[in-house]
């Protein structure tokens, strides 16, 4: 029987929760979106291309989020990421929700499609987590964002929101 690595039961969770939602999830403006795409319909049809971006194949832990001129530092315990697999998978992870999807690599940064999310609530009034929340959420299906990749780390400038991480390891196969 075929091991399942770390990364693709966590996709394999993701996805199954959000068929438990009927596709439904929240966009940043708190408004419902529905999703008529699955996971296999998503899917790339190649890897996206590494060799000039830098970021991909990797995790990236969040150490700082930008808005606005204002710099906050996130402790690595809100436990706030970004993966972007060799295969083309993109997973971003805040304090609350687990969001997924697919990300092409442009000439400057990437191109995301297909995000679902876990779509848990979150009725507190933590700055620092709804500042997660909403950087993260600014992903959305779609949505370019930019990225520079300076040695370990990596500069990632989505909406309004400019994120900075260092790598954390391999994002998996």
């Amino acid at each position: 029987m075929k091991r399942i690595g770390k990364w693709h039961s966590m996709f394999i969770a993701a996805a199954a929760l959000a068929s438990l939602t009927v596709g439904c999830g929240t966009t940043a403006a708190g408004t419902v979106s529905q999703s008529r795409t699955t996971p296999q319909e998503s899917m790339p049809s190649k890897p996206a291309p590494s060799a000039h971006t830098g970021f991909p194949g990797y995790k990236w832990q969040v150490v700082a989020i930008t808005r606005d001129g204002k710099v906050t530092p996130i402790p690595a315990r809100y436990d706030v990421y970004l993966t972007f697999t060799a295969n083309g998978q993109f997973g971003a992870n805040e304090p609350v929700n687990y969001h997924s999807g697919i990300y092409r690599t442009t000439s400057d940064g990437f191109t995301t499609s297909g995000i679902a999310t876990s779509a848990a609530g979150y009725t507190g009034n933590d700055p620092v987590t709804l500042l997660a929340i909403g950087a993260i959420s600014a992903f959305n299906s779609g949505v370019h964002a930019t990225a520079t990749v300076t040695g370990d780390r990596l500069a990632v400038t989505v909406g309004s929101y400019l994120l900075d991480c260092t790598r954390d390891g391999t994002a998996g196969p």
